[in-house]
């Protein structure tokens, strides 16, 4: 009989010593994020995923994809631009993507044999960009009856300077269109049903790799080629992947996953037509990653977070040395092991954000300590029971 009331007053304890653990860490997060004095050290905290390890290690060539092909196109003139898309569209690719906008008029003959370009083949998808209230369009010059586009940002909410997820449809009334979702349903990787279903929300990027898991080609190849085979029933991007110096060229260069820096990340990794083929790709294969929701998490963090406290009481309780001596063994063992299932879990496409799990897991087995010497004065004071007295 007193081991069975032992028993509840432990669970009772755990829970307990649970919800104080996350109201502790409620007050932690609160400070963390309205202090300004602790601004810089949000911002890299929000820049760093655990889960970046396993992209910046994810470099599968079996992954590659040859059906999506990026075209350099440098800094090339509009005439060099229209030449290449003539070469590409004799190919009879399914779809011709413009990573470019022509913002503005220039040279009169130029633009004219651009302007015929774009107008003679029709399975060309061009670009736009979301600026606040306004829109960075083609000049009007330029654009097509019934005009194919997309928008190209990347981070709509501008919130992350690493770009782990993209919306594919924007927008409640009229309906915006990803550049990639768009490319994805003319080239009947995905219906228009299957896009506003599943691409109105935030979803996780299942980047395969950097350009060199695409097949892609400088600009000069294709003008200098009668015949290029496998543009063949492709999506062709056409795109900027540098001018010879990839290094130090940040031009269109974003921060992603794949960057081999998970923390300090100090140079762009991934160029923007680059991005927009890794979503192409997850959309061409329908590999969309499934994201565990955030209150679904914090359940989960609950769960896990009242089990280790309340094995964590029971070792205490018996011997409060060998707890001590153990106590940071066992949180190395749960951020491995949790850190582990949550890249276990990606290879399956499904994206849960571990590091509340383990950051709670690990809060409340300190909070053991200080839960005795709450439920101490309790005692004291009210004959408060408690497992650990």
């Amino acid at each position: 009989m007193k081991k069975i009331f032992h028993n509840k007053l432990l669970y009772r304890d755990a829970l307990l010593c649970t919800v104080m653990t996350f109201v502790v860490a409620g007050l932690l997060y609160f400070a963390f994020v309205n202090l300004s004095i602790l601004d810089p050290f949000e911002k890299a905290f929000k820049d760093f995923k655990f889960t970046d390890i396993f992209y910046s290690q994810r470099f599968n060539k079996e992954q590659r994809n040859d059906k999506i092909i990026i075209v350099n196109i440098k800094h090339s003139d509009r005439f060099q631009i229209a030449e290449a898309i003539n070469t590409i569209a004799e190919q009879n690719p399914k779809v011709i993507g413009l990573d470019i906008i022509f913002k503005e008029r220039k040279q009169e003959f130029i633009d004219s044999i651009l302007k015929n370009t774009l107008h003679r083949h029709k399975n060309i998808v061009t670009a736009y960009f979301n600026d606040n209230d306004s829109i960075i369009d083609n000049h009007d010059y330029f654009k097509l009856n019934a005009e194919k586009k997309g928008f190209i940002n990347l981070n709509l909410k501008g919130q992350n300077t690493v770009i782990r997820e993209f919306i594919g449809v924007n927008g409640k009334d009229e309906k915006e269109y990803s550049f990639a979702t768009k490319i994805a349903l003319e080239a009947d990787f995905i219906t228009e049903e299957y896009a506003l279903k599943e691409l109105k929300k935030p979803i996780p990027i299942n980047y395969i790799g950097n350009k060199d898991v695409f097949l892609n080609f400088e600009i000069e190849e294709v003008l200098s080629s009668d015949k290029i085979p496998a543009f063949k029933d492709a999506v062709v991007l056409l795109g900027y992947l540098s001018d010879g110096n990839e290094a130090y060229d940040i031009e269109d260069k974003h921060f992603t996953p794949l960057n081999e820096a998970w923390v300090g990340r100090a140079t762009p990794d991934t160029y923007g037509v680059v991005i927009h083929a890794n979503i192409l790709n997850m959309l061409s294969q329908k590999s969309l990653m499934y994201r565990i929701s955030v209150f679904s998490t914090y359940v989960l963090a609950f769960v896990l977070c009242f089990f280790s406290i309340f094995f964590g009481m029971k070792i205490y309780k018996r011997n409060s040395f060998v707890f001590d001596i153990t106590e940071k063994l066992v949180q190395l063992s749960i951020s491995v092991v949790f850190l582990y299932l949550a890249l276990v879990l990606l290879q399956v496409n499904i994206y849960i954000n571990v590091v509340p799990i383990i950051l709670l897991c690990l809060l409340g087995l300190e909070m053991i300590d200080y839960y005795e010497h709450l439920v101490i004065q309790l005692n004291k004071k009210y004959g408060w029971e408690s497992h650990l007295l």
